[in-house]
C-alpha cells in the first residue's frame, strides 16, 4: 500500500511529442498517464529540443526554455534547438548555448524542489541528459526502452538518432553504456525486455511498463457506443465496402510501404480493398510515389494526423487492422473490436493470436499479410468473432488499472532499495 502522505516527485526526459502536438492530437495522457493516480505528487517533463519541429525562420525556435502545464502534478518543460536568433547560421554553436541554458534551467530546478527519481525514455541523448542530473545529484536512474533498437537498425542499416552518432556503433557503445548505469529499465514487453537483457543488464533491475494507462479514455468505450465515424470517412469520400486501417508514423522502419503492396497484391487477385493510412513522417513522399507508381491512387487514403477521438470512431468502421510495426496504436486497434493482421514481431504476438483475435503472419511477408486480409474479408463471420475476441483480450491484457497498480510496485521497490 502506498503512503499518501510521501511526497514523490519526478523528472523525465522525453522526446516523444512537444506540447503543442500533445495538446493537438490528444495525447497528453501520455504524460499525465505518469502521474499514477495520484502516486507521484508531481511530475516535470522534459522535452530537450521541442522547436526541431518548427520551421528555421520562425522566432519560437529560438530562446529560452518554455514552461506549460498539463495537470496540477504535471509541468512540461520545452527546450530550444537554439539559444539566439541571430545565431541561426551557427547552428551547432547556438545548439550548445541553447542546452546550457536548458542546463542552468534544471540546476534551478532542482535547487527549489526536491527530485525523488530522473527517468529517461530512450538510452541516447535523453538518457545522457538524465545520466549527468541522476549523478549530479545522486538520484536514482530509470531508463526507458520502448521497442527493439537492434531490430530495426538491422533492417534501416542506420542508428536510430543519425543526428546525434554518425556510425552504428557510436550509438550502441553510448545505449549499452546508459542501460548498464541505469538503476531500473523500463521496457513495454517481453522482445524489449531481451533486447536489454542482451546488453548485459540483469533481469532483475528490469520492469515491464505496459501502455495501458497512456491510452486515451475514448478508446475504452465499447464501439456500439462510440460516436459514427462514418461522417469521418466521407471527409475523405471513402465509402467503400472492404476498408483496412494502418496507423502508425510514416517512417521507414514501420513498413508501411507494406501496406501498398498488400493493396497492389490483392488487386492483382481481383479484390479492390481501400488502405487508410493515419499519421505522418519523412516517408510519405516516398509513399506517395509508390502509391502514384503503382496506380493505386483512389486506393490509398493519407488521412494525415488524427487525433484519439477521430481514431476511436473510425476504427470500428473499418474490416481489420494492419499492423506492421506499431505500439500503442496497436492498442488503439484492438480496444476498437475490430481483427488485426500484424507481423510476427516486437509485441504483435503477445496480444494477436492466429485465429482467435486475429492472424499473425511471418515478419515482412506482404503476401502473406495480403493472404490473411483476403481471408477475412471473405469470412465476415470469423472476422466478427475474431474482432469480438479482440476486444475482451485487450480489456484483460491492458487493464489500466493493473497497469497503475503494477508500476506503483515497480516504484515501491525502486525507492526502498535506492534508500538502503
Amino acid at each position: 500500500m502506498m503512503n499518501d502522505n510521501v511526497e514523490r516527485t519526478m523528472l523525465v526526459f522525453d522526446s516523444a511529442y512537444t506540447y503543442e502536438m500533445m495538446i493537438e492530437r490528444k495525447v497528453d495522457i501520455l504524460a499525465t498517464g505518469r502521474e499514477l493516480s495520484g502516486y507521484f505528487s508531481h511530475i516535470w517533463s522534459v522535452h530537450p529540443v521541442a522547436s526541431l519541429f518548427k520551421a528555421k525562420n520562425l522566432l519560437q525556435r529560438y530562446g529560452k526554455p518554455d514552461l506549460y502545464m498539463l495537470s496540477k502534478r504535471q509541468s512540461l518543460i520545452e527546450g530550444k534547438i537554439g539559444r539566439y536568433y541571430h545565431l541561426r547560421f551557427f547552428a551547432v554553436l547556438n545548439f550548445l548555448i541553447s542546452q546550457l541554458s536548458l542546463f542552468f534551467y534544471l540546476i534551478k530546478l532542482f535547487g527549489k524542489n526536491k527530485i525523488s527519481i530522473v527517468r529517461a525514455e530512450d538510452p541516447y541523448y535523453n538518457g545522457i541528459l538524465a545520466f549527468i542530473f541522476a549523478k549530479l545529484f545522486r538520484l536514482p536512474l530509470m531508463i526507458g526502452v520502448w521497442g527493439n533498437p537492434a531490430n530495426i537498425r538491422q533492417q534501416t542499416k542506420k542508428p536510430l538518432m543519425p543526428r546525434l552518432f554518425r556510425w552504428i556503433w557510436v550509438e550502441e557503445i553510448i545505449e549499452c553504456f546508459i542501460l548498464r548505469k541505469a538503476d531500473l529499465v523500463l521496457v513495454q514487453n517481453e522482445d524489449n525486455r531481451s533486447f536489454v537483457l542482451q546488453k548485459g543488464v540483469p533481469f532483475h533491475k528490469t520492469w515491464i511498463f505496459r501502455i495501458s494507462n497512456v491510452l486515451h479514455e475514448s478508446h475504452w468505450t465499447p464501439p456500439i457506443d462510440r460516436s459514427d465515424g462514418t461522417k469521418d470517412l466521407l471527409e475523405f469520400n471513402i465509402n467503400a465496402n472492404n476498408k483496412i486501417l494502418c496507423i502508425s508514423r510514416l517512417e521507414k522502419l514501420k513498413h508501411i510501404d507494406h501496406i501498398i503492396l498488400v493493396v497492389k497484391y490483392l488487386k492483382d487477385k481481383g479484390r479492390n480493398v481501400v488502405a487508410l493510412l493515419v499519421g505522418d513522417g519523412s516517408y510519405q513522399k516516398d509513399l506517395q510515389l509508390l502509391t502514384n507508381q503503382l496506380g493505386l491512387s483512389n486506393q490509398i487514403i493519407f488521412c494525415g494526423n488524427r487525433d484519439q477521438e477521430w481514431i476511436s470512431r473510425v476504427v470500428p468502421k473499418v474490416n481489420l487492422v494492419l499492423s506492421p510495426l506499431t505500439g500503442r496504436a496497436l492498442g488503439e486497434a484492438a480496444l476498437g473490436g475490430v481483427p488485426v493482421v500484424a507481423y510476427d514481431v516486437d509485441w504483435h504476438s503477445e496480444i494477436v493470436k492466429t485465429d482467435v483475435t486475429g492472424i499473425l503472419v511471418p515478419y515482412l511477408d506482404y503476401r502473406k499479410m495480403g493472404d490473411a486480409v483476403e481471408l477475412l474479408l471473405s469470412n465476415p463471420e470469423l472476422s466478427d468473432k475474431l474482432g469480438k475476441n479482440m476486444r475482451n483480450f485487450a480489456l484483460k491484457l491492458l487493464n489500466p488499472d493493473d497497469a497503475n497498480q503494477t508500476q506503483i510496485e515497480a516504484y515501491e521497490r525502486f525507492l526502498k532499495s535506492n534508500q538502503k
